[in-house]
């Protein structure tokens, strides 16, 4: 005897009535639609330290880049089936078509090796062709194909005859609607059916077969179908070696929305709907009344009762056996959310999708990476964010959400040299949030942790570089390293080796930059890779680790970048001179923090020029100007006089603007504090002629909306009076005396000395 059940992947109903199907048969074989090749794991499932939601993992080792999962939930049809053939002692064989097959197919498409001129037939219904459940659940009044299976089928869990409607539905549709089939699904069920015959031949009587529905008919009519026309369809496809393993799950990739193609609507209420049918809704409700509350709303055990009688109301109205989610949901936003749809986004992460991950035992074969990586995580004490479904911040608490690691604590440092060498490696289980990289030489770090199941197939990708994740972080950046011609990318890559702790690669890696930097002309690339550089510097004494080597070429690089400045700030359109005044933003600041007096007077005279160059593109010109004034190596009688000249009315009146959005970069206050300054820009503002006005003005207005409320406040007054009042300067002022006191820190501190 044969049977065939025709399911729904992960459906709570199939899965139940599956079971109930299994006692009555008691088969002596069971065949899953499962990858042939990876029969081989199916021994793991027995291990009661497997929990689902798991997914059974394949892949090419010679081409990680093959790789492919199969998630199964504690409500999948197919892992209840297989755990009523373990635990009856029947044997258990996958059918589908080998994945080392199916990467050989995956393989020629790429290549185009094989042409399909197997046309639709234009008489059928694209909709019906493209999605043909989905025609059938439109023609019965669903928008959602997954909404009407679980209607129709789902939810008569107690009814086996569904499982022939199933197949009388799917062999209908498949054979009279006109639709053409796939080749790929073709081949797939080719090699089933092959796997069918071959039970049948070694003489088992009572095969029971678990399928995605749309396969049923085809592998239910196995007679109809010759044995040489399948071998036909299989023929020349040459089956790669590949290997298998099994990765913890979760409810959130498990889900429709995930972009997972098998996925779920609601896996969570699914989950609920299979191990409590019969007091599912209720469960459901307590579940919301408790969440409710912890985010102070209100919600009572009359709450729970009523909002249990409106889904069950609704399901009645809509001649449902028992509520669906849209029900559950419907009742719930109404008793409740009170019809706060905002309420009901607390309700669908947590019990519509829910937040279970699943459980992998030690003893199952893992590679030495992930097993050293495990021991660390155990070491940092990081065990509980491992693997968690939520979001979260290291050492979070409810008063301090973001949380924060110090890096002055042996464990807390342990714990950011490891996700530092994570991320090196491609496997952003951490990120490094602002507030730790914009306070410089700071000793905390926040970071934000969530785990992917995607991390799984990464960790094999990274186990050829080495057995524990210290050595796979050495082999990986080593090969980066000597791969990237890019002095930023190298640059940041040094930082970031420091920060993670492999300081056997700084020596290295330095005399590669070197070598990058000996033969880089072009000073854009060195300005670009300074900051890097000496941010690296900043994080010495808080990682405890020696960065003499980046100081040397810190001290290689700056000059090159004074002599080559100038060249590079003529002859560039104006998005060039965007780029290259960021980059000069930020190598000024960083050669402030290097405090070097020889360095800050290089920089300074290559300001000078900028400035005093008339081919120095005016952007560039106008910032020069600016820096100098502040750190008071020009002063005010010359500062008027370079603005005097940027406003000549022999200058282009958009020259003029893009020298104006340089110089008053950041604050206005030069303005405020100089009224000589401000009066001569009001004169040549006033002096200007209408066209010239409305072609400034878009770049006048952005340089000034820039400015605190308090400056254009201030300035309008000014321009309002037409005439600068007499503003107190800094020896005027009353707290002069205490001013001079700490005017030296000062200097030192901000690099003007």
């Amino acid at each position: 005897m044969l049977q065939v059940f025709g399911i729904r992947h992960h459906g709570p109903g199939s899965a139940r009535r599956l079971l109930q199907a299994l006692e009555e048969m008691q088969p002596d074989c069971l065949i899953v639609e499962a990858p042939a090749d990876a029969e081989g794991a199916l021994k793991y499932m027995a291990y009661e330290e497997l929990v689902p939601p798991v997914a059974l993992l394949t892949y090419n080792p010679k081409n990680l880049q093959e790789a492919s999962y199969f998630p199964f939930a504690s409500f999948s049809p197919e892992w209840q089936a297989i755990q009523f053939a373990l635990k009856a002692t029947i044997p258990v064989h996958f059918m589908d078509l080998p994945m080392g097959m199916q990467y050989t197919l995956q393989e020629w498409a790429k290549e185009e090796r094989q042409l399909n001129f197997r046309n639709t037939d234009p008489t059928v219904d694209p909709a019906l062709q493209r999605d043909p459940l989905g025609y059938i659940a439109q023609i019965a009044g669903y928008d959602d194909r997954e909404r009407w299976w679980e209607a129709t089928f789902e939810q008569e869990a107690a009814d086996q005859e569904v499982f022939s409607s199933i197949l009388e539905l799917i062999r209908t549709l498949r054979t009279e609607s006109g639709r053409r089939e796939s080749d790929e699904n073709l081949r797939r069920e080719a090699y089933m059916r092959k796997v069918i015959r071959k039970a049948i031949k070694d003489g088992y009587e009572r095969i029971a077969i678990v399928c995605g529905a749309w396969h049923a008919p085809v592998l239910a009519d196995i007679a109809r179908y010759k044995t040489t026309s399948d071998n036909a369809l299989l023929k020349g496809i040459t089956k790669k070696k590949i290997k298998t393993s099994w990765i913890p799950w979760s409810y959130n990739r498990l889900a429709f929305t995930s972009g997972y193609g098998a996925g779920v609507l609601s896996p969570a209420w699914y989950d609920l709907l299979f191990h409590q049918k019969e007091e599912a809704v209720t469960y459901w409700m307590i579940k919301v009344a408790q969440l409710f509350r912890e985010f102070d709303f209100s919600a009572s055990s009359a709450h729970v009762l009523e909002s249990v009688r409106l889904a069950d109301t609704l399901a009645a109205i809509r001649e449902l056996a028992i509520p669906g989610q849209t029900e559950m949901e419907e009742a719930a936003l109404a008793v409740f959310g009170e019809g706060d749809t905002t309420r009901l986004d607390l309700v669908r992460d947590r019990l519509v999708i829910g937040e279970k991950v699943g459980a992998v035992p030690a003893d199952i074969p893992s590679i030495p990476f992930l097993e050293d990586l495990l021991k660390q995580i155990k070491s940092c004490r990081l065990t509980k964010y491992w693997e968690s479904p939520t979001v979260g911040y290291l050492k979070g608490t409810s008063t301090n959400p973001k949380g924060g690691i110090d890096l002055r604590e042996p464990k807390d440092l342990e714990k950011s040299h490891l996700l530092h060498r994570l991320n090196l490696l491609g496997i952003p289980w951490g990120e490094l949030r602002e507030g730790s990289e914009n306070a410089k030489g700071s000793f905390k770090e926040i970071w934000r942790l969530e785990w992917q199941p995607e991390f799984s197939i990464r960790f094999i990708e990274v186990g050829i570089w080495g057995n524990t994740v210290r050595d796979a972080a050495l082999g990986y950046v080593t090969q980066e390293a000597h791969d990237t011609p890019s002095l930023s990318i190298l640059a940041k890559l040094i930082g970031e080796v420091l920060k993670a702790d492999l300081v056997e690669l700084i020596d290295p890696l330095i005399s590669r930059l070197q070598t990058l930097a000996a033969q880089t002309q072009d000073v854009f690339f060195l300005m670009e890779s300074l900051p890097a550089l000496v941010d690296i510097t900043q994080y010495g004494d808080a990682r405890k680790t020696n960065v003499t080597a980046v100081y040397d070429l810190i001290d290689e690089i700056i000059p090159r970048i004074c002599v080559g400045i100038g060249t590079a700030a003529t002859g560039i359109d104006e998005t060039a001179a965007k780029e290259l005044f960021k980059r000069l933003m930020a190598v000024n600041q960083r050669i402030g923090l290097v405090n070097s007096d020889k360095h800050q007077k290089d920089w300074n005279t290559a300001l000078q020029k900028l400035t005093d160059d008339a081919r120095t593109v005016p952007l560039i010109r106008g910032i020069a100007t600016r820096l100098l004034f502040d750190k008071s190596v020009i002063d005010l009688q010359r500062t008027m006089t370079h603005l005097y000249f940027a406003l000549s009315s022999s200058s282009q009146a958009l020259e003029v603007a893009q020298w104006l959005e340089g110089f008053l970069h950041g604050s206005g206050l030069v303005l405020i504090y100089h009224p000589a300054l401000w009066q001569i820009l009001d004169q040549w503002v006033s002096n200007l002629a209408i066209s010239h006005f409305e072609e400034v003005l878009p770049v006048l207005r952005r340089t000034f909306s820039s400015f605190p409320p308090p400056e254009r406040i201030k300035m309008l007054a000014l321009a309002k009076k037409g005439e600068t009042e007499a503003l107190p300067s800094f020896q005027e002022t009353p707290l002069a005396d205490r001013a001079e006191l700490v005017w030296p820190t000062m200097q030192l501190l901000l690099g003007l000395n």
